[in-house]
């Protein structure tokens, strides 16, 4: 009875260990080198929770990265709003400079050409004043101190505007005072009609010169002013003496 009691004992214990599912432990290679379709182990591939975790964290990451750009980009529209601020405003400034001194130098410059005229004018006045001066005595008939003013006329107006009639009236004194000075007059009539081919007393030294020259006895001389003189002032007065002159001669 005691054997049949054992024999029944063990015969449960083996059919109870025979209805377990039978495990083997993991070969080498498989956890070394996972097959496929075999379980993951927890040292060589991480969890599902751990992959999303750091997705969640890289793209937390893009985003604050794409909002320190746009406060960069922000930053860079404000700096080059002021720069061209500053452009403009220094524009401003240098066409409002370069107006200025356009203004200063206009004015300068209208003030300089207003001081010439007014020195040309005072210099002009002067001028008449002088010569008006010398031509009173000639009218006077003080020939002595006529000469002169006329001679002192010359000197303190070199470019004077009545040079042409200053030289004339020499000659014309030198010709009629007391004693006649012809080689004078007739220097000073020549120097009329040389530098001054065009004044209106030219005609007039001219037809003087040959005067002179007649009267010293140069008729072939006085021949040749006076064709000269009919020539080139053709229409004159003077001309018109001149023809007359040549057939007495």
């Amino acid at each position: 009875m005691k054997r049949l009691v054992t024999g029944l004992t063990l015969g449960c214990l083996v059919g109870a260990a025979m209805a377990q599912p039978v495990t083997r432990p993991l070969a080498v290679e498989d956890r070394v080198y996972p097959r496929q379709g075999s379980a993951p182990t927890e040292q060589s591939t991480p969890t599902a929770a751990n992959e999303e975790f750091g997705t969640v964290l890289l793209l937390q990451q893009i985003q604050e990265l794409e909002e320190e750009l746009q406060v960069l980009r922000g930053q860079v529209e404000e700096l080059r709003h002021e720069v061209d601020a500053d452009r403009k405003a220094a524009r401003s400034r240098y066409v409002d400079l370069d107006s200025r001194i356009s203004a200063v130098m206009g004015q300068a410059e209208q003030d300089e050409l207003e001081a010439a005229a007014e020195e040309k004018a005072n210099e002009s006045e002067r001028d008449l004043k002088a010569y008006t001066a010398a031509r009173e005595l000639l009218l006077a008939r003080d020939y002595d101190g006529a000469l002169a003013e006329f001679q002192q006329y010359l000197e303190v107006f070199p470019e004077g505007e009545f040079l042409p009639f200053a030289h004339f009236w020499r000659g014309e004194i030198f010709r009629i005072k007391e004693k006649p000075d012809t080689a004078s007059a007739m220097k000073e009539f020549q120097f009329v009609v040389d530098e001054f081919p065009e004044h209106s007393q030219a005609p007039a030294a001219l037809y003087k010169l040959a005067s002179l020259q007649a009267e010293k006895g140069d008729v072939d001389k006085a021949k040749v002013t006076l064709k000269r003189l009919a020539k080139q002032y053709e229409g004159s007065n003077e001309a018109r003496l001149a023809e007359r002159m040549l057939e007495q001669l």
